[in-house]
């Protein structure tokens, strides 16, 4: 039983830690673009002009 327990509990530690990265990518910037491409790794509000912190829109040139 612990030879198979063993294996599937690091397998499963392994997997679930996989997707964790999602929400980490996830930048957000000033709509003013008050300290320039300046971005922030969660919402919030600028500390500049205190306008809320927006997900960029990706440019369509």
């Amino acid at each position: 039983m612990k030879k198979i327990l063993f294996p599937a509990v690091i397998a499963l530690t392994l997997l679930m830690g996989c997707n964790s990265t999602k929400e980490s990518q996830t930048a957000y910037q000033c709509p003013m673009q008050c300290e320039g491409e300046k971005t922030y790794d969660k919402p919030g509000e600028c500390p500049v002009c205190k306008m809320e912190l927006k997900v960029p829109k990706a440019n369509g040139h």
